[in-house]
């Protein structure tokens, strides 16, 4: 039944039905009005509360260490010299590293020689 705006008449006593058909009337009155743009966000809400951190996750066994090239030692080389050279020798550490060709073995050793030397 459609809204009445003439129902429940002045003094007269409740009727359920009748009060029933008029709300669901107007919700559908209410519900056939379109909705308009949305609205601005709203702002920011407080920060909820943090909770405990959890355990660390085991630590795996370090690897071996990978084969060393001319050219990671060339770029090592070339980023150990532009980054401030003399002033900050002490943070250079020697290269830690192997490689089977005895002319890239030499060439480590000779940088680990070098790098030693500086720091004294």
């Amino acid at each position: 039944m459609p809204f009445d705006p003439n129902l429940p008449a002045n003094n007269s006593p409740m009727n359920s039905p009748e009060m029933r058909s008029q709300l669901t009337g107007l919700k559908a009155l209410i519900d056939a009005i379109p909705a308009g743009p949305p609205g601005p966000q709203g702002p920011q809400g407080p920060e909820g509360p943090m909770g405990d951190a959890g355990t660390p996750g085991p630590q795996g066994e370090q690897g071996t260490p990978g084969e060393v090239t001319l050219a990671d030692l060339n770029a090592a080389i070339e980023s150990a010299i532009t980054s401030g050279t003399a002033n900050n020798v002490n943070s250079v550490s020697p290269v830690a590293a192997s490689s089977g060709d005895s002319t890239v073995q030499a060439v480590i050793n000779k940088l680990n020689e070098l790098i030693t030397a500086l720091h004294r």
